[in-house]
């Protein structure tokens, strides 16, 4: 497996490998490719009890950012990307935040960094971010801004099923952030 250079990335999108809608070329660098916050968010909210992850439980409030969206210290949203994608299985991607945000202390992932071969493969899907800030002031995020930035790996084979193919598989064509679906 070896890391996609932009030209290796341009290859991909002209065989279908990869897509990506929108696309725009000034947001493809060297060996990634800048993606951007769309406008639905969902903010995480205190409910006063302990949560469990093996049974499902929505603590998220569901917000349209009109223009912008003040992310406070220590505050935890769910985010989704403007840009929709599509990888074949032979083709899988990692997310990274942007240093310009990571410097200001915004994570854009938590834990969830591989987008797994064949995502979007029944249709283009946004990604979910995991958005935290570690910052002690108040930093406003932009609908439209640059969020993050995804690698791209060529697989040495391609793997035998994709993930929206997958049975177990719980974040099919995603379209905006979505909670937490469990174990």
């Amino acid at each position: 497996m070896s890391m996609m250079s932009d030209i290796d990335i341009l290859e991909a999108m002209e065989t279908q490998e990869i897509k990506v809608e929108p696309f725009e070329k000034s947001l493809l660098g060297p060996d990634s490719l800048d993606i951007r916050l769309g406008n639905e968010i969902l903010v995480s909210k205190a409910i006063g009890k302990t949560i469990d992850p093996t049974k499902p439980e929505n603590f998220f409030e569901a917000k349209e950012i009109d223009g912008s969206f003040l992310l406070e210290p220590h505050q935890f949203v769910l985010g989704t990307t403007l840009e929709r994608i599509s990888l074949s299985d032979s083709v899988a991607a990692q997310i990274e935040g942007r240093s310009s945000l990571g410097r200001l202390g915004v994570m854009v992932h938590m834990t969830a960094g591989i987008i797994h071969t064949g995502f979007g493969a029944k249709s283009p899907s946004a990604l979910t971010l995991e958005i935290y800030s570690v910052n002690p002031n108040s930093v406003y995020l932009h609908a439209g801004m640059k969020i993050a930035q995804l690698s791209f790996f060529k697989l040495g084979r391609k793997a035998s099923k994709g993930y929206d193919f997958m049975s177990t598989s719980k974040y099919v064509q995603q379209e905006k952030p979505l909670p937490p679906k469990g174990e």
